[in-house]
């Protein structure tokens, strides 16, 4: 199984969702009390109502919606300063605090193998992977503990990783990996060690555990699961977790911790890696996508939760591709849209975003 590996410049992740229904975000119509919708649970903001998609008999309508408070209006108001992203952080965020109210405080402790176990930054990165845990195990409990390995030296994590070689293998400075049950991390601090990059290290827990998840259901089928959708969904998560771990003290919402987050997602690096994955019959495996797997694919997935999906749609997925059904199949049995049309969509929503589409 392959090693997954963040790079500096390739790290956090911090997403948004915003409900809206199964339709061009563009082109999309305001909700009014009985008209159609597309998927249960949905909501949508028009008229000063929050409306919500609900199940009639065998049809989805929009309720009589619900006036928005004084409240909402002031969370709004926050997410404002992010301009054309603040749609998707404000619904990323909601999302996020809906998941972590239901997370697994009594998860038990990661087995940690720390070369440093006294230094702050450790000790932080560490608490950081371990709230991932305990928000992830309520999707899909893992059914063990994982090993945390967290080194300075590298020669002291190769020799962590020699008995799952080649597994887990090799790290590069200031990256973190995950496989065989275990994550590692190597915190290279004499190769680099300024606020950006402590930044990056904090949140390879959150990033790097969720491959944990995806790694136990996708079985021998790994390379089925497109880059965009395996990395992307695993940087949502790390916003997530990055936001929430500390109360909202180091980052007061997903709009804040998304800053963390640097890879390419413009249209100028990132136009031949979506042209690949939207191209290809099956899944664009692993491949060279110019970091693009995680800043355009971390918008790919905050798109679909957007459209009222989530975390545990992205590993129903996995375990339908695990079970030996194609991307493109399992897709549209998941998310209820076949993936011409998704990219379709998405084409059109890039173009509402400051990234060059």
């Amino acid at each position: 199984m392959r090693v997954s590996q963040r790079t500096l410049a390739t790290s956090s992740l911090l997403l948004a969702l915003i409900t809206f229904g199964l339709t061009n975000p563009a082109n999309a119509a305001a909700p009014k009390a009985g008209a159609p919708c597309t998927k249960a649970g949905a909501t949508d903001i028009a008229g000063g109502k929050k409306f919500t998609c609900t199940k009639s008999g065998k049809k989805l309508k929009w309720n009589k919606g619900v006036a928005i408070s004084s409240a909402t209006s002031s969370q709004s108001d926050a997410f404002a300063i992010y301009g054309k992203d603040a749609a998707r952080f404000k619904a990323v965020d909601e999302y996020g605090a809906k998941l972590v109210s239901t997370r697994v405080k009594n998860a038990p402790s990661l087995n940690s193998v720390l070369q440093s176990p006294a230094d702050p930054a450790v000790i932080r990165m560490s608490a950081n992977a371990q709230y991932a845990f305990s928000v992830y195990e309520q999707l899909a409990p893992l059914g063990f503990t994982p090993k945390w390995i967290v080194g300075e030296d590298g020669d002291w994590i190769k020799d962590q990783l020699k008995d799952v070689a080649p597994c887990l293998s090799y790290l590069s400075p200031n990256q973190g990996g995950a496989s065989c049950r275990i994550t590692a991390v190597w915190r290279a601090i004499k190769v680099q060690d300024d606020a950006g990059t402590r930044d990056t290290m904090l949140v390879q827990g959150g990033h790097e555990i969720f491959h944990l998840y995806q790694q136990e259901i996708w079985r021998e089928n790994y390379a089925k699961v497109p880059d965009w959708l395996r990395e992307g969904s695993a940087s949502v998560g790390m916003g997530i977790v990055l936001t929430h771990f500390e109360d909202r003290k180091s980052f007061a919402n997903y709009g804040a911790a998304q800053k963390v987050e640097r890879s390419a997602r413009d249209k100028s690096r990132c136009e031949a890696a979506l042209n690949k994955w939207e191209n290809s019959l099956d899944a664009e495996g692993f491949g060279n996508n110019n970091g693009c797997e995680y800043g355009l694919g971390l918008l790919m997935n905050e798109y679909l939760i957007m459209k009222g999906h989530t975390l545990n749609d992205v590993l129903e997925l996995i375990k339908v591709i695990g079970s030996g059904t194609d991307f493109p199949t399992a897709f549209q049995q998941v998310y209820k849209i076949s993936t011409t049309d998704f990219f379709t969509q998405l084409r059109a929503y890039l173009k509402t975003l400051n990234y060059g589409w």
